[in-house]
């Protein structure tokens, strides 16, 4: 088996699992039950507190066999596909290290397109701070600066 760091060894599996941040899982675990499921969620504050691993558990609960639902059993393959990293319908991406043009250009055309196996297609983006701010307009589009004469 290789080697797992302790955060993602020990990261909670379930919404019951999640200490300190029970304000946030009751209410996305009431949208799950109610069946009102917004079409986009963001999860802001300090490092560490849990907002990448209250995604992932959202991401199982919408797209578990039989789903939405918020529990889940910890054998269902799509559960285990995300838990894993390799859903296709569930994409993390680090703004840290996906900084370039290209990146963001890709994830825009991935994003035009319905889940491949999952009721839902998931995108979860974090650390965009890092990402590069536009320099200028004028750069950007040469073509609507230009004098006309």
């Amino acid at each position: 088996m290789s080697y797992q760091v302790i955060a993602r060894k020990y990261r909670p599996q379930h919404f019951a699992d999640v200490v300190g941040q029970e304000h946030v899982t009751q209410t996305l675990s009431n949208a799950i039950t109610q069946n009102r499921i917004a079409h986009a969620y963001l999860f802001c504050g300090p490092r560490g507190t849990g907002k990448t691993t209250i995604a992932r558990i959202f991401a199982k609960c919408l797209n578990c066999t039989g789903g939405p639902k918020v529990e889940f059993p910890d054998t269902d393959p799509r559960c285990q596909e995300i838990a894993e990293g390799r859903s296709l319908d569930v994409l993390e991406i680090d703004g840290a290290s996906n900084r370039g043009i290209e990146e963001i250009r890709e994830l825009r055309e991935t994003v035009k397109y319905a889940p491949a196996s999952a009721k839902f297609k998931f995108t979860s983006s974090t650390r965009f701070t890092c990402l590069p701010r536009r320099r200028s307009t004028r750069s950007s589009k040469p073509w609507k600066n230009r004098r006309r004469t």
